[in-house]
């Protein structure tokens, strides 16, 4: 199917058919304010979520062992399966559409970019970016899963989608995802050269040391790499990830590597 087809299929929401949210019980107050919180801080940016969508990213968020945990008895409760599978191929569009029109890579190497969407990254994201999605996700007698994070995270992208459309849902994929796929780009992957070569010229052990300013809502990573205990690099930016990755490209410059 050509790109241009399937981004059109995509925007009118034939391909999947959705419908409108099915009712389902509302969140209580805390519950409303946990999703606004979530939703308000970067990279989503969503401020303005009105009270009949608010059970929508609810949805994304409830695993099914909280639905068929009995919370709600007497009341119909979605999980976030079909949202889940609906969002996997949103958040995999977007990506191979960016790769496409960004990159001028053969097929196996966007291919090989494309894995930054499979469950364990997914998670680490998650996790190293500070999404919140982890501590968001409802569940009940079941640990927290890199599958379930994953699962949670690519449901609420397709929350977004049916909720925004694919511009809003697309400028959160990148806005997360632009410095992951970077790491892939042999130029741009400052960390990974940094590693290679400290290790290449035995220039001993490798540290990054990272410190957060800001208001909670626009957070400022301020990140610091050391070389056998002597500071090369600093960085700052929105996330740790970037923060390091300048910090990586100033030691490569001071060691003549940039």
């Amino acid at each position: 199917m050509r790109l241009a087809n399937f981004r059109e299929k995509l925007r009118i929401g034939s391909l999947f058919g959705h419908k409108p949210p099915e009712p389902q019980a509302p969140a209580d107050h805390d519950r409303e304010a946990e999703i606004h919180a979530l939703l308000a801080a970067p990279p989503f940016g969503i401020t303005d979520v009105a009270d009949a969508t608010l059970p929508l990213y609810d949805r994304a968020l409830t695993h099914r062992s909280y639905v068929n945990g009995g919370e709600y008895p007497t009341m119909t409760v979605d999980d976030n399966e079909r949202l889940e599978f609906l969002g996997n191929y949103v958040l995999d569009f977007v990506i191979a559409d960016y790769l496409y029109g960004a990159y001028d890579l053969p097929p196996g190497e966007m291919n090989r970019r494309l894995q930054v969407t499979r469950n364990t990254k997914l998670a680490e994201i998650v996790r190293r970016q500070g999404l919140g999605i982890d501590a968001a996700v409802r569940r009940k007698g079941q640990a927290l899963t890199y599958s379930i994070v994953a699962d949670a995270f690519e449901a609420l992208i397709g929350a977004i989608y049916l909720d925004r459309g694919l511009d809003v849902a697309r400028e959160v994929v990148l806005a997360i995802f632009e410095n992951e796929i970077a790491e892939y780009d042999p130029h741009r992957n400052y960390r990974g050269r940094l590693q290679e070569y400290v290790a290449r010229e035995n220039l001993g052990g490798l540290a990054y040391d990272y410190r957060q300013t800001g208001p909670g809502n626009s957070p400022v990573w301020a990140a610091r790499v050391s070389v056998g205990g002597t500071p090369l690099g600093e960085g700052k930016a929105p996330t740790k990830q970037g923060a390091a990755m300048l910090a990586a490209k100033e030691a490569l410059g001071r060691l003549g590597e940039e």
